[in-house]
């Protein structure tokens, strides 16, 4: 099955599965005009809905809960230590990796730029990369001590 097209008297068919997770019942369509079935009956199709909106009901729920949690947690004052489990310890290694590249590619645009009179441009880039490029640094100091 799994949807692979069988020729029978000159039209294919197609074997899929019903759609409802709870069924799971093999479905034969003709292949033609109109819309592919989905489901193996009404009563499955509506099953799966129901489900569907039970699921989803659910999600918003524990999201509405995480939400309220996080507040919880951040009203003790430490904001920064909920922020950072917000992100897994990948995805915040991935953003270091890419603000560090950042701010090197910013310190080679400083390096070879050559700056005028009033190359007001220059001056402000050099002072935003000053204090992030700082601000980096400790924090790979910080982390090679923690290892």
């Amino acid at each position: 099955m799994g949807g692979l097209p069988v020729e029978r008297d000159g039209e294919f068919e197609i074997a899929d599965i019903c759609g409802n997770l709870a069924c799971r019942k093999p479905i034969i369509q003709v292949a033609g005009r109109g819309r592919p079935r989905g489901f193996c009956s009404d009563v499955c199709r509506r099953a799966a809905d129901r489900d569907y909106k039970r699921a989803k009901k659910l999600v918003e729920t524990f999201e509405r809960n995480l939400l309220r949690t996080r507040h919880e947690v951040a009203a003790y004052g430490r904001a920064g230590d909920a922020e950072d489990r917000l992100l897994t310890p990948e995805a915040q290694a991935a953003l270091v990796a890419n603000a560090v590249a950042a701010i090197a590619r910013a310190e080679g645009v400083l390096a070879y730029a050559e700056p005028t009179s009033s190359d007001r441009f220059h001056d402000e880039l050099r002072r935003l990369v000053g204090p992030v490029s700082a601000l980096l640094s400790a924090r790979a100091h910080q982390k090679a001590a923690a290892s």
